[in-house]
């Protein structure tokens, strides 16, 4: 009989799930896993910091609707990744959290780093369990990885005390485990499908809003085949961006009320709204633009999110995927003819008079420089097929609303959670998942500062990414904020940064950078980046004075309501 350590058995689990990659940070309570990951040759990307760490296996599992994992040692190790997996939860997004404990004979005794981390953790996870047996640390594993992606996506934990990972038992006593993959599509009833039909049929400026969970379904072409039939309006939300083309013709960009496309028109316009696998959230202005009398078909796996926020006229728990293609079926069978053309000539026309400013700045040669016109630029050397992350206040903002989105899974932001810092370890993440693909991350100056040194993580473990600091020498939302509150007049304190020399911080590590003030020169620089084929940042100076819409509508939500 063989015997082997709790740490191999948790890496042999996790190679016969397909894992080759694990993000981490290392402590003496994880060492028989890091030992195991060589027999097994799964690559440890190690960061500088295990908030690095918890956000990469965050993008990574976004990316590849596969759990990322994320190992870390116990105490401060763990509560340095409890951020990661928070933004992870508010985003859903499938990643494993594995961690070393304190011994079980330490219990109370007050000893390194022991403090009751499953507690901490189970409200920001799917499932959080603690592994008390080595005999059956395979059975804990393989159930943790399906929970990640089973249903809504989410992170799960699962601690190990040291005893459990450097123990030894033999192989022929581990306890029985299935590490086939979960394989399920939940269909709608026939009559909730009939019913949303007939309300189609009934209305005359219906639009569809399509989420995270359009992603995660893999319902990139049955949404295309039901918007072939019924011939809509589109908008799309963070991993929902590119799930169809922001080039569709009826894809009009982000639902965003502070994006230049017309969402707040055209919602509040709508008579029925199409809600495909999203979340209510601030991003979305909470559904707060919609027309109040507007009707709601909601689908989501989740039955706990139909009707959140605005109650659901017709609310149905199913597989996006598998509902679309319910909903095309029925109305071919039944040969039913939809024809919202003056609605949509009506609604392109209102998001082409949004735009055309945009348009203005995005193609301005100005000093100086404006954020759109940055953005602009990486648009054009990404191309459709590169994956884009953002991170930052203002920074994100510009983005968000107006970075053309090309494909599904290529554009990579944070969540609710509203964390900054997100950008070199989530530009870290996609790139590991997606190796073949230019990956680009636009960010601000403050937030680059924050998770700064992963450039060397990712120049020692080989990830190159074009980094783009839109830098505006200060916390850029949070300053414009206190301008729009208290007006500009105001000395203004903790908010203003200088011209930090990030792109010669990066040359030092063994990066390439370049620091450019001017618009035309933008695109150069960004090739040079590329074809460096290591970790790049160009650092730009960009217009102190441009305010997203945003910033303004944040600033009105906080400030006390007039009696």
């Amino acid at each position: 009989m063989a015997k082997v350590h709790g740490g191999w058995l948790v890496v042999k689990t996790l190679h016969e799930l397909g894992v080759r990659e694990i993000f981490s940070l290392s402590g003496g309570h994880i060492n028989p896993i890091y030992d195991a990951c060589v027999d097994f040759g799964i690559r440890v990307i190690d960061t500088h910091h295990e908030q690095g760490a918890a956000m990469a296996a965050d993008a990574y599992g976004r990316v590849k609707r596969q759990p990322g994992i994320c190992l870390v040692t116990a105490g401060p190790g763990f509560t340095n990744a409890v951020t990661g997996i928070a933004g992870a939860y508010l985003s859903n997004s499938p990643c494993l959290l594995l961690s070393g404990k304190s011994g079980i004979e330490e219990n109370d005794r007050l000893p390194l780093q022991d403090i009751d981390q499953q507690s901490i953790i189970a409200p920001i996870t799917k499932w959080a369990r603690t592994i008390f047996d080595t005999k059956r640390i395979p059975e804990y594993i393989s159930m943790a990885y399906k929970k990640a992606i089973s249903g809504r996506p989410g992170p799960i934990y699962l601690g190990m005390p040291y005893e459990v990972l450097y123990e030894s038992c033999n192989e022929e006593e581990v306890e029985r485990y299935n590490i086939t993959p979960l394989s399920y599509k939940v269909e709608a009833q026939r009559e909730a499908i009939a019913h949303a039909v007939d309300m189609l049929k009934s209305a005359r400026r219906p639009v569809v809003i399509a989420g995270s969970g359009s992603w995660y379904s893999g319902a990139d072409k049955e949404l295309e085949r039901f918007l072939d039939k019924v011939k809509i309006p589109i908008f799309t939300l963070n991993f929902g961006r590119g799930i169809v083309s922001d080039e569709h013709p009826l894809c009009f960009g982000a639902a965003s009320p502070s994006a230049p496309v017309a969402f707040k028109k055209v919602t509040s316009e709508a008579d029925l709204i199409l809600l495909f696998g999203i979340r209510l959230s601030l991003y979305i202005g909470f559904g707060r633009t919609f027309n109040p009398d507007a009707k709601i078909i909601q689908v989501d796996i989740d039955p706990g999110e139909i009707g959140r926020n605005r109650p659901a006229d017709l609310g149905i728990v199913g597989d996006i995927s598998g509902v679309l293609s319910q909903l095309t079926h029925y109305i071919a069978e039944h040969s039913i003819k939809l024809n919202y053309k003056s609605w949509v000539e009506r609604a392109r026309e209102w998001r082409a008079e949004e735009w055309k400013k945009v348009e203005e700045i995005r193609g301005s040669n100005k000093t100086p420089i404006h954020a759109l016109r940055v953005i602009k630029e990486v648009e054009d050397a990404l191309g459709e097929d590169g994956i884009l992350a953002i991170d930052g206040g203002d920074t994100q903002v510009w983005a968000d609303t107006t970075y053309c989105v090309r494909k599904p899974g290529h554009y990579v932001k944070g969540g609710p959670l509203g964390c900054m810092g997100v950008g070199v370890p989530f530009a870290i993440g996609a790139k590991v998942a997606c190796p073949d693909k230019r990956v680009a991350l636009i960010s601000g100056d403050g937030a680059i500062g924050m998770n700064f040194m992963e450039f060397e993580t990712a120049l020692r473990h080989k990830i190159p990414f074009v980094t783009v600091v839109c830098n505006d020498q200060s916390w850029g939302m949070t300053k414009h904020q206190l301008w729009i509150t208290y007006g500009r007049e105001r000395e203004t304190v903790g908010v203003d940064l200088p011209l930090i020399p990030f792109h010669e911080l990066v040359k030092a590590l063994g990066g390439y950078g370049e620091l450019v003030t001017e618009p035309k020169k933008i695109h150069g620089a960004l090739e040079r980046a590329f074809s460096s084929g290591v970790p790049s940042l160009i650092n730009i100076p960009t217009d102190p004075e441009a305010i997203s819409p945003a910033t303004y509508a944040l600033t009105q939500m906080m400030m006390p309501k007039k009696k």
